[in-house]
């Protein structure tokens, strides 16, 4: 699965040098991209792209983590399946227990988690790494620089009809968006992460600049994460990262921008419907 375009847009890029571009890269690839899932629906000749979620293993479940107007594809089409691509030719069906936020009485909070089926756990465990829990957590101090990282599966990244069917992931390196960007759409902080995007961006590979392309259809229900850059006194730059938010929707109106739902969201739900317990660690970043 082919990484397309790989851009970094915001206010603050002075933090971002080649060397950091190199290790927010190799991060990206061997981590983040295996942790994210893209959904498949049966189309008119073959599956076609549907969304993107995150694989996440809490305890000793798996899940799948998305938006719930992704997760209401079920309740909508009963006689369909969602599909996930195991290796160059094999998919699987979605199988499990799904729970979605009413979109409807849900004041913005557009969440769902599909609890898998253990049939499918080692098939996923092949191509993709799950989550784990120390990989996740609660943010609330947005950071106006290059310290989020949104990677999806774009309705659009697909090769042609008549050819074998490929896909890939688009990877956008961005800052939070300001006060009036949420007051001018009418997100609360709480429930929410804006960042901001522009009309052009960065491609990380050529460093040229270059126009972003609006059709995100497809990256509802990836992650959105946060990225933790730094360099000790001697050594090479060190980046680590955590699951903030799970992308919703974006706005390309006076303020150019892509939406997230709080993860903490999903965290509250597992607590009451799954019984979970969570450890609150002491946050550094």
């Amino acid at each position: 699965m082919a990484i397309f375009k790989k851009y970094k847009t915001a206010m603050k890029e002075t933090k971002f040098t080649k060397e950091t571009d190199e290790v927010v890269m190799e991060l990206v690839k061997n981590k983040i991209l295996r942790h994210t899932i893209q959904l498949f629906k049966k189309g008119k000749k073959r599956l076609e792209p549907y969304a993107s979620g995150v694989f996440a293993k809490i305890y000793d479940d798996y899940f799948i983590i998305t938006a719930s107007h992704v997760a209401d594809f079920f309740e909508k089409n009963h006689n369909e399946d969602l599909h996930i691509r195991v290796n160059e030719k094999q998919y699987i069906n979605v199988i499990g227990n799904i729970h979605y936020t009413n979109m409807e009485k849900s004041q913005g909070v557009d969440l769902a988690y599909i609890k898998l089926d253990e049939q499918m756990i080692v098939p996923l465990l092949k191509p993709y790494v799950p989550l784990e829990t120390n990989k996740i957590r609660s943010h609330n101090n947005p950071i106006y620089a290059m310290n989020y990282c949104v990677l999806g599966y774009p309705e659009k990244n697909v090769t042609k009809e008549n050819e074998t069917l490929n896909t890939g992931a688009s990877i956008y390196l961005t800052g939070a968006s300001k006060d009036n960007v949420y007051d001018f759409y009418k997100f609360n902080k709480r429930d929410h992460i804006i960042v901001e995007m522009k009309g052009k961006g960065t491609e990380i590979e050529t460093n040229k600049k270059s126009k972003i392309d609006i059709r995100f259809h497809g990256i509802s229900g990836c992650g959105l994460w946060l990225l933790h850059i730094h360099k000790p006194e001697t050594g090479r730059t060190q980046v680590d990262y955590r699951l903030v938010g799970i992308m919703t929707e974006f706005k390309n109106g006076k303020f150019f921008c892509l939406i997230a739902n709080k993860i903490y969201l999903i965290i509250e739900a597992l607590k009451v419907i799954e019984k979970f317990k969570f450890n609150e660690n002491k946050v550094i970043y």
